[in-house]
């Protein structure tokens, strides 16, 4: 009675430690047992991709469409046959880093020409150059952007609304760069200051024949046709930097600029399309490959394995224990028979030549018996290689199968949508 109450005491330990190891062999067997690639949510993936991206096209082709009609609206209000001159960052850049060049130049050329005909020398000529040039160059810009792109436009005031303004500029741009010469010539002939030539008290020049605000009365010297030079050329390119800047039609190159940003949005998506879907593809191979080893590596070695294994040793366990246990019985018996049988007065009774006594139920050797809710758990060393071995191919050719399937999914079905929907949304100007 003693030695079955100690056996049923650690079979009620061991029976703890079976109930935790179930639930994580159950846990484990479920990963191990299931479809672990469904490519059916990967597929929704995908197709929401495209029609995401449909759906953005089709928005942008109906925007382009109607903005390519409004461009072929204005060639034909406005006779013209060529495409717009779109406006585009380089073209920006480079308008306005030739306006700064200019801009830059004139003013350090003309300060040092002016400088010796200035009161207060290089400082003073720097002022009247910065100002004369500003003139020359960012006027002129404007000029040329607002006026001058006017100049053959078809509605016949604004034409000639932009020749009155542009012969005016002209007029005045001319006119200031040939007197700032005469000063310059004046300053050569007589050594007078500008200060002193515009208050009119220098002394020693003829003011009934040298007057630089009449620079017709004014012989210009190489010098001072150097600033008249550079003045009136500067001046002009300026004027075919802002004609030509955004198209040399007012209004035409902006409404081009609209529809060929849509337009390149457009070929943005369609470009970007393949790529994007390739990368998804690819990143779904890598995944399932990654997905395949944290399952072999923590499901199968660090779940499944540990507990199948630690749930065999118990049962294993308990066989060398229940061995044990009965030839301590039986030791125990036959000692107590043997010194019974020295001290007694009377024959030893008949059953101590059995073995009654000696040894626990034939039941609790079977571990099936003692352990029956977990025994069909229960897997030897070599059971558990080979359920291992076939965890591990089933893992492996799910994953490889499931390679194969998205690859002729990707081959077969997506890349033919793409060019579809690159064909359907290839904006071309009409």
């Amino acid at each position: 009675v003693s030695a079955d109450e100690f056996r049923a005491k650690e079979v009620n330990k061991a029976t703890a430690v079976l109930a935790t190891l179930e639930e994580k062999i159950r846990e484990s067997q479920s990963k191990l047992d299931q479809d672990n690639f469904h490519i059916a949510q990967f597929k929704n993936e995908v197709n929401d991709q495209l029609i995401n991206a449909d759906g953005k096209l089709s928005n942008l082709k109906d925007i382009f469409d109607k903005e390519d009609q409004q461009v072929r609206n204005f060639k034909r209000e406005n006779h013209l046959t060529r495409e717009p001159s779109t406006l585009t960052t380089g073209k920006m850049l480079l308008g306005f880093l030739i306006i700064g060049f200019l801009f830059v130049f004139e003013t350090i050329v003309n300060s040092r020409l002016l400088a010796p005909a200035m009161s207060r020398g290089l400082a003073e000529g720097q002022a009247i150059a910065a100002g004369v040039a500003a003139l020359n160059v960012f006027v002129s810009f404007g000029v040329g952007y607002f006026a001058l792109k006017n100049f053959h436009h078809i509605k016949m005031i604004r034409k000639v609304f932009s020749q009155i303004i542009l012969t005016i500029y002209l007029i005045f741009t001319f006119y200031l760069n040939w007197a700032l010469g005469a000063y310059r010539a004046i300053h050569e002939a007589t050594g007078a200051n500008a200060l002193d030539i515009l208050s009119g008290n220098a002394s020693n020049i003829d003011t009934s024949t040298l007057q630089a605000h009449y620079p017709w009365t004014v012989d210009l010297t190489f010098t001072s046709m150097i600033l008249l030079f550079i003045g009136i050329l500067f001046a002009i390119i300026s004027l075919i930097d802002g004609w030509l800047y955004n198209d040399r039609y007012p209004g035409f190159g902006s409404m081009g600029k609209l529809r060929d940003e849509t337009k390149k949005e457009i070929d943005r998506i369609r470009e970007r399309l393949s790529p994007q879907v390739n990368l998804k593809f690819k990143n779904e191979i890598r995944k399932t490959n990654e997905k395949k080893q944290f399952i072999i590596e923590n499901v199968i070695r660090k779940e499944w394995t540990p507990n199948v294994t630690a749930l065999q040793n118990i049962f294993d366990g308990y066989k060398r224990f229940i061995v044990d246990l009965n030839g301590a019985l039986t030791h125990a018996v036959g000692e107590y028979r043997r010194v019974n049988e020295t001290y007694r007065n009377t024959p030893p009774p008949s059953y101590f030549e059995t073995e009654l006594g000696k040894k626990l139920n034939e039941n609790h050797n079977d571990t099936k018996l003692v352990f029956a809710g977990y025994s069909e758990l229960y897997l030897g060393k070599n059971q558990i290689e080979k359920q291992m071995s076939t965890y591990l191919n089933k893992i492996e050719d799910e994953g490889d199968d499931y390679i194969n399937l998205i690859n002729d999914y990707h081959e077969n079905e997506v890349n033919k949508k793409i060019e579809d929907i690159r064909h359907k949304y290839n904006a071309i100007n009409q």
